[in-house]
């Protein structure tokens, strides 16, 4: 199941599974965060 990015002026919120599959959106996630100085914060 998947949900709709939460996305304001400030921060994008993105909801995504715990298993294997999510492994390869993460990697993309952080590459691009990085690239961009953004900050990642993991709720759990």
């Amino acid at each position: 199941m998947s949900a709709p990015l939460n996305v304001g002026i400030d921060h994008v919120i993105m909801n995504m599974s715990f298993s294997a599959k999510s492994d390869p959106a993460i990697r993309l996630v952080e590459d691009l965060a990085g690239r961009l100085g953004l900050a990642i914060y993991d709720f759990q």
